[in-house]
C-alpha cells in the first residue's frame, strides 16, 4: 500500500508537497506538546520541500534513460 501512495504522489506530481505537509503537521504536533528543539529544522525542510515542488518534479530513471536513447 505504501508504495502506491508514493507512486500516486509522483505521478500528480505533488510529492513534494505532501512530503512538506506531513512534516509541518509533524512539527505541529510536536509544538503542542511543547517540542521545541527540531521545530526551526523542521520547518525549514517544508520550506525545501515547497520549493522543490514549485521547480522539480520526479522522474522515472528507465524513462529518462530511455527517452535520451
Amino acid at each position: 500500500m505504501r508504495r502506491e501512495a508514493l507512486e500516486f504522489h509522483i505521478d500528480r506530481n505533488d510529492y513534494f508537497g505532501n512530503l512538506a505537509t506531513v512534516l509541518d503537521l509533524v512539527r505541529q504536533d510536536l509544538h503542542r506538546r511543547g517540542y521545541e528543539r527540531h521545530a526551526e529544522t523542521l520547518a525549514g525542510l517544508c520550506n525545501d520541500l515547497l520549493y522543490l515542488q514549485r521547480r522539480c518534479r520526479i522522474e522515472n530513471i528507465e524513462s529518462a534513460a530511455e527517452d535520451s536513447g
